[in-house]
């Protein structure tokens, strides 16, 4: 059953992305709830990325929207994740570099930019990876950045809130 409506997700998905490319004049009819979090989306990234999926998925019998965002230029690939109970925001994820673009994602959290630079001040490298989202341990919205410096691999935690470095590992 679990693969069935799996999918069928991949197929509407599809068709979706289909009918956007075929027929630029048209646009596909999306749920509310597609629409609510595309338009989220779309305020946090104050650009006009290209988006490229809009689906469920079920993880650990928790569904949640995933709006898979192309920033314009060279700004790599950022995953924006909902609870598909409210359509509040879980995780917002930069999947693959450059990561020079900005996002805002508001509820009054720092900006990634600001988050970016407090990071690359902590522990100067290279970014690989990052990542926003709610940490249950520190009961706080966290950024996380994988860094690598000195061939050395570390991971930065800010508080998403005041910018204030949580933590450093190596």
């Amino acid at each position: 059953m679990y693969k069935l409506t799996l999918s069928a997700i991949v197929l509407s998905t599809i068709l979706i992305l289909s009918a956007c490319k075929d027929d630029s004049s048209t646009t596909p009819s999306l749920s509310e709830d597609q629409s609510t979090v595309l338009q989220k989306t779309s305020n946090m990234t104050k650009s006009n990325g290209q988006v490229s999926v809009v689906s469920t998925n079920r993880i650990n019998n928790g569904a949640h929207w995933e709006v898979k965002v192309d920033m314009p230029g060279d700004g790599g690939l950022v995953k924006f994740e909902y609870f598909v109970s409210n359509n509040e925001l879980k995780e917002i994820k930069g999947l693959t570099p450059s990561f020079d673009y900005e996002v805002e994602p508001g509820n009054n959290l720092i900006n990634y930019s600001a988050a970016k630079q407090i990071s690359l001040g902590a522990v100067s490298g290279s970014i690989i990876e990052w990542k926003l989202e709610f940490d249950l341990s520190d009961n706080m919205w966290q950024y996380r950045f994988q860094i690598i410096s000195g061939g050395n691999d570390w991971e930065v935690r800010l508080n998403a809130a005041n910018g204030n470095v949580v933590r450093i590992k190596n």
